[in-house]
């Protein structure tokens, strides 16, 4: 509950376009967690391959931020592919040419764990992983 206060008073002193961010993530947070959870047809990674004229490093780190900000203080489950999934929607909105990966790897105790991690302007904005770890088993572009 402390994140969120401190979050809260923080938000003012924060850029317009942060502050739209944040807002965005957030909404899309709980949307990507209903549709994920009830409707998920509706729920893809899939994509449009387009050309993007974005290439813009302050808004992908913005982006990244936003997501982070949103993970720390919101209560319902925003696992990883959740913050795929809003790194999508949000990479679209500012036209950002993104990459989601989906991966598998065998951890200690020989169970397989899964993780989605999503990359644009060639940096891991969500799902901070080591790639090499993992054997991907889809990509997604838009």
């Amino acid at each position: 509950m402390n994140t969120i206060f401190k979050t809260t008073t923080s938000f003012y002193t924060l850029t317009p376009r942060r502050k739209w961010l944040v807002l965005l993530a957030a909404s899309l947070s709980l949307y990507g967690w209903l549709a994920m959870r009830f409707f998920k047809q509706y729920a893809r990674f899939e994509g449009v391959n387009r050309q993007s004229k974005v290439t813009d490093k302050q808004l992908i780190a913005d982006i990244r931020w936003a997501i982070f900000v949103v993970n720390k203080s919101v209560w319902w489950p925003n696992v990883c592919r959740h913050q795929a999934y809003q790194a999508k929607l949000l990479c679209r909105f500012y036209d950002v040419r993104y990459q989601i990966f989906v991966g598998f790897k065998k951890n200690e105790d020989g169970k397989i764990d899964g993780h989605a991690w999503a990359m644009a302007g060639g940096e891991i904005i969500t799902g901070f992983c080591d790639p090499q770890q993992y054997t991907i088993q889809n990509i997604y572009e838009g």
